[in-house]
């Protein structure tokens, strides 16, 4: 799909800053939901089509903010392992994406923010501990499905957990796999024709107002309860899922 940068009014503009810085910092709190709730504004504005990948420009530069704060944590190994077998999987799940009808995307898109609640809960409730086998498995459905829709790195999280990583280390190591599956998704959307420069353009300046976000998100954790902040993405992500699902079916 093709943007023309000035055709976004100046308000549209406005919300899109405020909804990256506050997506980023709400994210930063519950540990999930920053590109999730992005989504819910970026969808009516630039078609289904193009969310993956502006959205995939975007969580590169969120992504990579938040593990150069946590560097000193990074567990190289594990990302090399996930990201790995994760890349290439993307790159077929690029090719399904650019296939798929925009109707059709958009309820996906509607279908992943409602799944992602229940699968959060499980996620946290869940500690497993995994085979090399199932890292595989899992890093491979992980990498197809992140080209398709968004919030597939909460598949990650349990397997991570599980490899004993928590704190610091977690977020660290979760952003470094996600940095590199982004990288290697803008390359692929781009080879594919279907992030053009000014949707390049628009992601990168949309990435950048997560950046203080992330930073706002680690002062407010220290302050208010996470329950809350969980609870209010949780409610936005299925308010907005039900509401692409209704517009993809009703148009």
């Amino acid at each position: 799909m093709e943007l023309a940068l000035s055709s976004i009014d100046p308000l549209t503009a406005l919300a899109g800053v405020g909804v990256c810085f506050a997506a980023a910092a709400i994210g930063s709190v519950a540990g999930m939901g920053a590109g999730m709730i992005v989504t819910l504004f970026l969808t009516p504005v630039i078609g289904a089509k193009a969310v993956i990948p502006v959205v995939s420009v975007l969580m590169l530069i969120n992504n990579f903010s938040r593990a150069w704060v946590y560097r000193d944590a990074l567990v190289p190994g594990r990302i090399a392992l996930i990201a790995g077998v994760a890349i290439p999987m993307s790159a077929l799940g690029a090719l399904v994406y650019v296939r798929l009808d925009g109707a059709f995307i958009q309820v996906i898109l509607g279908l992943a923010l409602i799944a992602s609640v229940p699968l959060r809960r499980v996620s946290a409730r869940r500690k497993i501990a995994p085979t090399r086998v199932q890292v595989v498995v899992v890093s491979g459905i992980f990498g197809f499905l992140s080209s398709i829709v968004v919030g597939a790195g909460m598949l990650v999280i349990p397997i991570l957990m599980g490899f004993g990583l928590a704190g610091p280390a977690l977020l660290a190591t979760d952003a470094a796999i996600a940095v590199l599956i982004n990288l290697a998704k803008v390359v692929i959307f781009g080879t594919l024709d279907v992030l053009s420069l000014q949707l390049f353009i628009l992601a990168v300046v949309m990435g950048l107002c997560t950046v203080p976000g992330t930073w706002v998100g680690a002062w407010w954790v220290r302050r208010t309860s996470i329950e809350l902040h969980t609870s209010i993405i949780e409610t936005l992500l299925v308010v907005g899922g039900v509401f692409l699902i209704w517009g993809a079916l009703s148009a």
